[in-house]
């Protein structure tokens, strides 16, 4: 070969072996290396062919070309023959770093269970770019800019600035004001320690002596009762009544048959009619009897102001859960003032009349829940009185009692706190 001949097939070979670097190095190919999707996208913002496709951060593909359509802009993507990808999958426009290259991300759907295929259309979410950034950025310091100006405005306005100093002062002032209130209660409480162990000692007393009235209560009861055996007469007595008057109506039922006088006919018919009678009251007591229930209670109250001490005791008569009869006395051992009064109402509500501290009255007492009742009492008609008095259940049959006697009477008005307790 001429020499001319050799320069020129050493150039054709290197010219062969220039440009196949350059085919493998672009990627380019004559066979077919993959399949292609379709990615739209509301904006791309500097996304081209080239870029890189990334499915779970594994490069899987490249973008072939992008191009603008009615709703943003769509992106031809390559992926690799041997990727699947799950239907579903997210497909966002990512960046390497803060001004790195851009790419397309697809986050996995785990929860799949086809795959895409090839030519398929799918919607692409676009993070926020730079200049989205930048206009909200605008925004911010805009509103911060009024925020500002509204608050010169505020704060530079002379009367504001008086305002404010003349806060702190008070504030300070208020802080000195408290000190010496917390004192001024220190000392209080060093005074009046007495005081406090004379209350707390006549709470105690208060206490035996509500312990003392209950045990004379259960006393009274069982002497009136004679433990059961009263009650047990009443009953005999009312059964004895029916049994004889029974007798007597089958005594004269009897006669009546073989009496031919007028008269004693006469006699034995009335005697019947009456024997008939007894027996029916007969019945009609030993009915009511045995719905009899009772109630008694007793309580004990004191008045701070005066130091005084109130006790009363009450006794309910039950004939039917709707209706009682109510007796009782207030103020014991002092004025021994009477109550004796009708009611009836339900566990709602209850109304009374009768006899209240000895005057005419009618009386009203109303439930909340189960545990709090209120008693308002209106008595005396020469010299109009109100009593105003409160309860609450802390234990069974144990009351925790608030009264105010005289209410419409400011002169008058005294108000007790104490304990009643229902046997």
């Amino acid at each position: 070969m001429t020499t001319e001949a050799k320069v020129g097939s050493f150039s054709l070979g290197a010219l062969a072996v220039l440009v196949f670097i350059i085919v493998h190095l672009s990627g380019a190919s004559w066979e077919e290396k993959g399949y292609n999707i379709e990615a739209v996208f509301a904006h791309v913002d500097g996304l081209k062919a080239g870029n890189m496709v990334r499915y779970a951060g594994v490069e899987v593909g490249k973008i072939t070309g992008v191009e603008p359509v009615i709703d943003g802009a769509k992106a031809h993507l390559m992926i690799n023959k041997n990727v699947k990808i799950p239907q579903g999958s997210i497909f966002v426009v990512s960046t390497d770093g803060f001004m790195g290259e851009k790419f397309i991300s697809i986050l996995p759907n785990s929860e799949a269970e086809n795959f895409l295929k090839p030519n398929d259309v799918v919607e692409g979410k676009s993070q926020k770019s730079l200049d989205d950034l930048i206009t909200r950025a605008d925004l911010v310091m805009a509103d911060m800019e009024t925020l500002l100006s509204s608050l010169n405005t505020i704060f530079g306005d002379e009367r504001v600035q008086q305002s404010f100093i003349e806060s702190a002062i008070n504030i300070k002032e208020l802080t000195a004001n408290l000190n010496k209130m917390s004192l001024v209660l220190a000392r209080m409480a060093v005074d009046n320690e007495g005081d406090i162990r004379v209350m707390v000692n006549n709470l105690k007393l208060m206490s035996a002596n509500m312990l003392n009235a209950s045990a004379r209560v259960d006393a009274m009861i069982t002497d009136f009762d004679n433990n059961g055996q009263t009650t047990a007469d009443l009953r005999e007595a009312i059964a004895n009544l029916n049994v004889t008057s029974k007798r007597v109506e089958h005594m004269a039922a009897s006669l009546e048959g073989v009496v031919t006088d007028p008269k004693t006919a006469e006699n034995i018919k009335v005697t019947l009619q009456n024997a008939r009678n007894v027996s029916e009251k007969a019945d009609k007591m030993m009915t009511r009897v045995s719905n009899i229930k009772t109630e008694f209670g007793a309580e004990l109250l004191y008045h701070g102001g005066e130091g005084r001490y109130l006790s009363n005791a009450d006794f309910k008569i039950f004939t039917n859960p709707n209706s009682f009869l109510l007796l009782g006395v207030s103020d014991i051992g002092e004025e021994n003032k009477t109550n004796l009064q009708i009611g009836s109402g339900n566990d709602k509500f209850t109304g009374r009349v009768g006899l209240i501290e000895s005057k005419a009255g009618i009386g009203i007492d109303t439930k909340l829940g189960e545990d709090v009742k209120f008693s308002v009492d209106a008595y005396d008609p020469n010299d109009f009185r109100v009593k105003l008095r409160a309860q609450y259940e802390f234990a069974p049959n144990t009351f925790l009692v608030s009264q105010t006697d005289n209410i419409n009477k400011s002169e008058e008005r005294e108000t007790f706190v104490g304990l009643r307790k229902t046997f």
